[in-house]
């Protein structure tokens, strides 16, 4: 069995809690010692005669070695281990068995702890040979790349042979590494390996696979040389509000496509998918931070809104250059400088997928509802949008420097701001209400993080650490401040500020901007806390300064009276800390309009899911007008996407046609209303989501009837893209993991998918009808895996469905239980599965029984041809 990659959510099993004190002591707890993931089957060290298994095992550290037994099951074909032979060592372990010349021997490793529990590896398998693969000199070594040489012994010609590196010490990683491949089988071989990390020490050894075992040399090491790195001639300024690397990391020109690395993977070759090999928060200029690692002080990893103003700022252009065999996106600044960003690809352990069709870009951000997932930008020749990956999944990076050139936008002070303080002491932003920094402190500094000569260090006070002596409840806080322009265009402001008392005072005076020096003048005070923290400094002429400003957040700087030393205040916008009323109505015969409501989040913490609950003492017969209504949201959010979950009556799911709602601004209002029903609405009334067809017009849904409780969980999926747009789909086959085995990832014929909405607010699909063909070899003995996917589709609508129309291997027509070709995913990424070894059709596929890990019906010698529809992107119920 080949090792498996996990897709989207890690399953986490409950077990049993093994302490290792005696044989009969042990507990039941909620969190098991280990699981079948803890154990890896290793390597194999074989002689003509012998071979030695290697095994490791995580979770064993703190128990005592007579509260487990390590070992192998072995035998001569996969499905018959009966063998079993005893390790030494203890996370890593190893035994022998001996054998005769040409003996192929399949083994696993596992661990048993008290003699009652057995946890196992993946099988691999092993072949005793006098063949030999020795590990040669590095040569003509850059920053980025190396020559690496190899030797072989007795090798026979159907075997192949290559490198394999690694960012991490112990041969057991270094095996585990990723595998370049040599052309052919020669005696002396070398391969060229790109996108190293400069001034960073590799670990490599030569290989040579013969199909039922590997044969490895010794383990060596090379350190690349220093980066080059000149922020004047190597950062690009586009016009935008940070400078862009001309090259990705791992490179030293725009055309070479650079490394590619999981989150907070420091080398560009961590094969491992144990989530605890990477970062699980934000890592910009932090030490899991490659970018800033390698190239100094200088540059960093971009955000997404970098990424987004990139590609909405500039003209892009697809470009594929034929001599330097790349593709990808030319982008071209306000101010007329260029930029390549390669389509480089990604990688999941070894497999590389996507180089010269697909572009995924790591941010420095984790993704702040699931951290074991990056948040990143991907884009292809059709479409480009923020994404999530699994943290072990390895993306290109492109720097950007850490010096800003934020553009101040005086129209984003226009709106109302409370400090980022609420009653329950928890914030929106900032750590705290304000922070201390020294006078010279500015938006320079602050906000462009420049060099600026005097005092402009500081402390970001947390709350907690203020609360004794500085405000001394969050009610302190209390008040609003509205920047906004009168009917006579002059810049006006009102402060509705908090009094010792409780009461509040409320002032009305005008400002005006220095948008160079980024200062602002007011007539009156600013919002202040009740306490002053040693007063603040200022006349009529005071220049306020501006530290920050963007959609959601506001920092002002004020002398303080007491030390002449900056406080600044930390303010974000009424909407971002107080959120936004979702309201559900339901009226209809037998009561009146009724309503319930619940907050949804403000700024970029309103995506996730929220439920509402109405309760009512009058029972409803039928549904005339049943509406959840988001108020101010899409004014805000003009683009977002909000989706209905789950419709509750009295306790029980009703069954409903989402594709039959209708999203959006539906009533020109600012409100983001999805109308569920409505007899005077949109059309629900003749087509209602509550039934296969037809509709009972203005008599009302007697599906919607309840006698107490209506609840609704809908979930705010995207305040940024409402989901439409085009789609491409791709083929997608595995013939197997093993070095020559055939891959095919992201073929695409040039056809997309689109996603449209109506006026009225109703999704629907054009072109959503595909005949795709695939022509090439090595698939001929079946596949493991063979599927269409879509990137990013399912992100946005989990209920999408397909069917697989007709599909053809080498031109001859294939029968198939269709009802067994499934929708699934790997999140954000739509798939619809043929055959996955790893996932639901692994014992239920629909063209016939699996052959080990391969479905040998799917395999072709020249043609794959999938006829396919896209029906409909929300989940249509039995009725």
């Amino acid at each position: 069995m080949k090792n498996k990659i996990l897709y989207g959510i890690i399953a986490f099993v409950m077990g049993i809690f093994m302490t290792g004190c005696s044989d009969d002591d042990y507990s039941i707890s909620n969190t098991p010692l280990l699981t079948d993931e803890s154990v890896t089957t290793g390597s194999a060290d074989v002689t003509v005669t012998s071979a030695t298994f290697h095994g490791t095992v995580k979770g064993l550290e703190e128990q005592n070695a007579s509260a487990y037994a390590l070992g192998f099951y072995y035998g001569k074909s996969e499905d018959n281990l009966s063998e079993k032979v005893a390790a030494s060592g203890s996370n890593e372990f190893q035994a022998t068995v001996s054998g005769m010349p040409g003996d192929v021997v399949y083994y696993q490793a596992y661990v048993t702890l008290q003699g009652r529990v057995t946890y196992k590896g993946s099988v691999q398998s092993a072949i005793m040979t006098d063949a030999k693969a020795i590990t040669g000199e590095p040569k003509d070594l850059t920053a980025n790349s190396v020559i690496l040489t190899g030797k072989l012994e007795k090798a026979p010609q159907e075997a192949t042979s290559g490198i394999v590196i690694s960012g991490v010490e112990g041969s057991e990683k270094v095996r585990a590494g990723v595998r370049i491949v040599a052309a052919g089988i020669n005696d002396n071989y070398e391969i060229k390996a790109e996108g190293l990390l400069p001034n960073t020490t590799y670990h490599y050894t030569a290989y040579l696979d013969l199909g039922n075992g590997t044969v490895y040399g010794e383990d060596r090491t090379f350190t690349t040389a220093p980066a080059d790195f000149n922020p004047d001639t190597d950062l690009v300024d586009l016009g935008l509000s940070t400078k862009w690397a001309k090259y990705n990391v791992g490179a030293t020109d725009e055309r070479q496509l650079g490394g590619l690395f999981g989150f907070g993977d420091m080398t560009g070759f961590q094969t491992s998918i144990n989530l605890d090999d990477y970062a699980s928060a934000d890592i910009y200029k932090t030490d899991r931070d490659v970018a800033n690692k390698v190239y100094g002080s200088w540059v960093t990893m971009p955000t997404i809104d970098e990424f987004e103003e990139l590609f909405t700022e500039c003209k892009k252009e697809w470009v594929e250059d034929t001599e330097n065999h790349v593709a990808g996106y030319k982008f071209t600044g306000p101010n007329g400088n260029s930029i390549f960003l390669p389509a480089a690809g990604t990688r999941t352990q070894g497999n590389v997928s996507g180089e010269g069709l697909n572009g995924y870009y790591l941010s420095g951000s984790i993704n702040a509802t699931d951290n074991r997932f990056a948040m990143a930008y991907s884009f292809d020749q059709n479409a480009a949008r923020r994404t999530s990956t699994p943290v072990y999944q390895a993306l290109a990076i492109r720097p950007v420097s850490v010096a800003k050139n934020v553009k101040f936008v005086k129209e984003k002070l226009y709106n109302t701001w409370e400090f980022d303080l609420k009653p329950d002491e928890s914030h929106y932003k900032f750590v705290g209400p304000v922070f201390f920094y020294g006078k010279d402190a500015s938006w320079a500094s602050y906000t462009n993080n420049q060099p600026v000569v005097g005092e402009t260090t500081g402390w970001d006070a947390e709350y907690a650490n203020i609360k004794s002596w500085a405000i001394t409840d969050p009610s302190h806080c209390n008040g609003t401040m509205t920047f906004y322009k009168d009917e006579d265009g002059n810049d006006k402001v009102k402060v509705h500020q908090v009094q010792a008392d409780g009461s509040y005072k409320d002032s009305e005076g005008t400002f005006t901007v220095d948008e160079k020096n980024k200062t602002i003048t007011m007539t009156i005070d600013p919002l202040n806390a009740v306490e002053y923290i040693g007063g603040i400094t200022r006349t009529d002429e005071t220049k306020i300064k501006v530290m920050s400003l963007s959609d959601e957040a506001l920092q002002l700087g004020v002398i303080r009276s007491s030390d002449g030393q900056l406080m600044i205040y930390n303010y974000v916008t009424s909407d971002a800390k107080n959120g936004y009323v979702a309201k559900l109505t339901a009226w209809g015969d037998g009561g009146n309009w009724d309503g319930a409501t619940t907050v949804v989040s403000g700024g970029s913490k309103a995506v996730g899911q929220y439920t509402v609950k109405l309760e009512i003492t009058e029972a409803r017969t039928n549904g005339k007008v049943y509406v959840l209504d988001l108020e101010g949201f899409a004014a805000k959010y003009p683009k977002a996407l909000v989706r209905i979950d789950a419709i509750k009556a009295d306790g029980q799911d009703l069954k409903f046609d989402a594709n039959k709602f209708h999203y959006g601004d539906i009533e020109d209002n600012g409100n983001y209303r999805i109308e569920l029903f409505n007899i005077w609405g949109s059309g629900t009334a003749q087509n209602s989501p509550f039934r296969a067809s037809g509709g009972p017009g203005d008599a009302g849904e007697p599906a919607l009837a309840f006698n107490k409780t209506l609840e609704v969980t809908f979930t705010v999926v995207s305040t940024t893209s409402d989901g439409t747009g085009v789609y491409t789909p791709t083929f997608n086959a595995v013939r197997g993991w093993g070095e020559g085995e055939a891959q095919l990832f992201g073929y695409n014929d040039g056809s997309t998918l689109k996603v449209v909405k109506s006026d009225k607010g109703q999704y629907s699909l054009e072109n959503n009808q595909f005949d795709m063909t695939y022509e090439g070899s090595g698939f001929e003995g079946g596949t493991i895996m063979t599927f269409v996917e879509i990137a990013d589709l399912y992100g946005f609508f989990p209920g999408t469905h397909s069917t697989l129309d007709e599909f053809y291997l080498d031109g001859k027509a294939v029968s198939y239980d269709k009802s067994k070709v499934v929708d699934a995913n790997e999140n954000p990424k739509y798939r619809l599965e043929l055959f996955n070894c790893y996932a639901a059709t692994k014992d239920n596929c629909a063209f016939g029984v699996k052959d080990g890990d391969l479905m040998r019906e799917l395999g072709f010698n020249k043609s794959m041809r999938a006829k396919f529809t896209v029906h409909s992107l929300f989940a249509v119920p039995q009725w």
